[in-house]
């Protein structure tokens, strides 16, 4: 009898062991997920650090250009992973809780990503995969960080990051490293062979600034004794006599002497290959050996013009765009202190296809309102002008307008803006449009038929003011126009 006693304590007693271990040692799945989401913040703290200090010094080693781009690339897709498994989260939990609070459960799309055990884990796995990369990338940083030590710093005061967005150019450092190598190279060049990058890309893809950003480079600066700018419309066979008439001096060094030039020029979307040769043969012979041409263009034939390989230039991917949008959109301010403006910012970065005009108009329009009313209105109208545009032309109006199309946009009840260039220049003074993108988007505008409107003025090299040609009409007026468009 007692030993039937003593098996049945034993085996009470190792169930209650069980069960107090799996109690404490199995963590629910949203509570693992905040830890891991506490463990990635943590290591982003840590990369971002490192490379920020690495961004305020001159690199001029390959391998540690090569290596910050990898942590660089990490850091941004962290950033995204996290924020947006904290705006997934937040608007399943609203959506849960509407679903109880008007007792109906509408299986919408949202309710599955909280619902569903796929989704989960494959979030779950995805998280686990970037803060493993992060963790391989700090523990290979080590040596790296040793070496920093040993490059000076490009500035003495510390920028904080919306200062170092808003004044600098983002992303593009492997490009500019692939540049300097090119122009800084020496070769033996002959007079009739003197050497031309191309950099190709799609239309306010950066191509301008990334060149301008370069010829503001102390070491460029010192290489060439000229850097002069040329538009490409001139290369024709008509121009090519009065060629040096239509050269702009963007820089001279006196200093230096001699006639080793930099050329840039812009080439219009359609080349014409007879007068880029005509020009090329006589434009090398006025100079010296170690000049270099930089073209660029949307149009992919030039790549046949040059004498190394094309650089390719696309839009940033959303994780590295999302970065940019959200620190130009909050500035200093903590993201995470504002949630819901987070998750609203988020799915607008989502719509714009990566367009460093549309981040920097959008953001500052946001910026004058920090209040999840405003937003969400914003947020609801910019959707609503995406599908009237697709209904309407089958495309997305960036689309549309990189291509020099109509496309269309609400103002208000009864008035719409029509928009079918969009064009960026030097403006300056008088000659800046009045009217803004803000004062349209937010009905401020009492106007009613043509004009330019300032879509944004660059604040980096090359300065450029980004302005569009538009027509102001009633909903009546726009009515009546795509109705003649549809009958033509």
């Amino acid at each position: 009898m007692e030993e039937i006693i003593q098996a049945i304590i034993s085996e009470i007693i190792r169930r209650s062991i069980s069960y107090i271990l799996h109690k404490y040692s199995v963590i629910p799945r949203p509570e693992m997920e905040d830890m891991r989401l506490q463990e990635l913040k943590r290591l982003l703290l840590r990369t971002h650090t490192i490379v920020t200090e690495t961004e305020g010094r001159l690199i001029t080693n390959r391998v540690m250009a090569h290596q910050l781009s990898i942590m660089r690339k990490e850091m941004y897709r962290g950033y995204f992973t996290m924020d947006r498994i904290r705006s997934q989260a937040r608007e399943a939990k609203e959506d849960h809780d509407v679903s109880h609070s008007l007792a109906l459960f509408k299986f919408n799309r949202s309710k599955r990503r909280l619902f569903s055990t796929t989704g989960d884990t494959r979030r779950s796995n995805e998280l686990q995969q970037v803060i493993q990369n992060l963790n391989n990338i700090i523990a290979d940083a080590k040596e790296f960080i040793i070496f920093l030590k040993n490059y000076p710093p490009l500035y003495r005061q510390p920028y904080g990051m919306h200062l170092f967005v808003g004044k600098c150019m983002f992303g593009r450092q492997m490009e500019v490293d692939r540049i300097m190598d090119f122009l800084m190279q020496e070769e033996n060049l002959s007079m009739k062979n003197v050497g031309v990058l191309p950099i190709v890309g799609p239309g306010y893809v950066g191509k301008s600034t990334l060149v301008a950003h370069v010829c503001n480079d102390t070491r460029v600066r010192d290489h060439f004794s000229q850097i002069v700018a040329i538009n490409g419309n001139v290369i024709d066979d008509k121009n090519l006599s009065s060629l040096k008439d239509a050269w702009v001096i963007i820089h001279q060094n006196n200093a230096m002497g001699g006639n080793k030039r930099l050329a840039i020029i812009e080439f219009p979307d359609n080349v014409d290959k007879v007068a880029w040769k005509k020009f090329y043969l006589s434009f090398v012979g006025c100079l010296v050996s170690g000049s270099k041409i930089i073209i660029t263009s949307n149009s992919e034939e030039i790549k046949q013009f040059g004498t190394t390989q094309a650089l390719m230039l696309n839009f940033l991917p959303i994780e590295a765009y999302w970065y940019f949008f959200k620190v130009l959109t909050f500035g200093s301010a903590d993201s995470n202190d504002h949630p819901e403006l987070e998750s609203i910012a988020m799915a607008i970065a989502r719509e714009m296809g990566g367009s460093f005009i549309a981040a920097n108009v959008i953001s500052a329009i946001l910026r004058r309102n920090l209040s999840v009313q405003h937003w969400g209105r914003y947020l609801a109208s910019f959707r609503e002008n995406i599908q009237r545009n697709i209904s309407a032309f089958g495309e997305h109006p960036y689309d549309l307008l990189q291509k020099q199309k109509h496309a269309f946009y609400q103002i208000n009840e009864e008035e719409f803006m029509v928009s079918d260039k969009y064009h960026a220049s030097y403006l300056c003074g008088d000659n800046i449009p009045a009217i803004t993108m803000y004062d349209v988007v937010s009905g401020n505008v009492n106007y009613e038929g043509v004009c330019e409107v300032l879509a944004w003025k660059s604040h980096i090299l090359p300065y450029k003011s980004y302005t569009l040609s538009c027509m102001i009409q009633k909903e009546q007026t726009i009515n009546r126009t795509h109705s003649t468009e549809a009958n033509c």
